[in-house]
């Protein structure tokens, strides 16, 4: 097993990238940013502001033919995902890709099974599951604070008002459940802790495909889940979970990061409220991966997690598309 610090390439130089992954890693003795692939211009003084040690690459190609790379983070559009996933293992890195890792079940699995073959790691960017309320949150539910649970619901959307804004352009997998309501499917598995079976929804879908607002239903053994994203009204974040014996609610579920969140539990005419702070997500996500690459094992949301999503979301759009029929997941 190899030590220190896992040398990390950034592939691209997006928001997320320079504003979170980048100053996460500084925060870090677990990982250093060593490459930064960008396009050149306004980006690359950006990435030279937040990464003043790492090599610049214009070139994709190039980049990832840097033998000094051992990870690869991968922050681009949703459409190329699982396009650069495959490029960066076939060139033998090991690779963290933002959400949604894939809205596709099919690029998903191939990524999964090369990523096996291979032997690398893989793990998808859902940076809210290290934060310490998701971890109370899971602690909770498998103590059976509430009981069965027999629905949740979790809502997360906002205003996005640039009509280039690559989360809202459908010919790069852009829209509102691809950018927000991901999170919220990640919340309903992690909620009913396994797979659902069945999905219905409706959205409304802009000229080239993506979808401005969405919501959908997925049913578990155990009940049902509702989702409720969006991406051109105002601001909302919640994740309620109800169980035979109380419920839990979230105010902050998917970005406590940005000011704390507070989690309620109910049962019966007891209730509590716990508060958590802003904490640092990012880096704990970056030193879960870098942890899992030294020690050899899958992260913790790693090929399980990454296929059980893309086959729910994939679920979902396909049923919004054909006017809400049901859909096998």
């Amino acid at each position: 097993m190899q030590e220190g610090a896992l040398r990390l390439g950034i592939l691209g130089a997006a928001r997320i990238a320079l504003g979170g992954i980048m100053p996460a890693a500084s925060r870090s003795n677990a990982v250093e940013v060593v490459a930064v692939a960008s396009r050149g211009g306004r980006k690359a003084r950006d990435v030279r502001e937040a990464a003043p040690k790492a090599t610049l690459f214009e070139e994709y190609e190039a980049f990832l033919e840097e033998a000094e790379i051992e990870a690869v983070y991968i922050p681009l559009p949703n459409s190329l995902h699982v396009e650069w996933t495959l490029k960066a293992l076939e060139a033998g890195k090991h690779v963290l890709c933002e959400k949604p890792f894939s809205q596709d079940t099919e690029g998903a699995e191939k990524a999964v099974e090369t990523a096996k073959s291979a032997g690398l790691l893989l793990m998808e960017g859902f940076m809210y599951r290290f934060h310490p309320q998701m971890v109370r949150l899971g602690e909770l539910l498998r103590e059976g604070a509430v009981g069965g649970v027999r629905q949740a619901i979790a809502e997360f959307g906002h205003r996005i008002d640039d009509p280039e804004d690559v989360r809202i352009l459908g010919s790069l997998g852009g829209g509102s459940l691809g950018d927000v309501g991901c999170y919220c499917v990640s919340g309903l598995r992690l909620a009913f802790g396994s797979e659902p079976r069945h999905a219905s929804a409706f959205g409304r879908f802009t000229e080239d495909g993506a979808d401005e607002e969405f919501a959908g239903i997925l049913e578990f053994d155990g009940g049902t889940g509702l989702v409720s994203c969006g991406a051109s009204s105002a601001r909302r974040e919640r994740l309620e979970i109800v169980g035979t014996d109380g419920r839990i609610t979230l105010d902050a579920p998917c970005r406590p990061d940005k000011a704390g969140g507070t989690m309620e539990i109910r049962r019966g005419e007891e209730a509590t409220t716990e508060r958590f702070g802003e904490s640092d997500p990012y880096r704990l996500e970056l030193e879960e991966f870098a942890h899992a690459v030294r020690e050899g094992r899958d992260p913790a949301v790693g090929p399980h997690e990454i296929l059980g999503n893309a086959r729910a979301v994939e679920a979902l759009l396909d049923s919004a598309r054909s006017g809400g029929n049901p859909r096998e997941v």
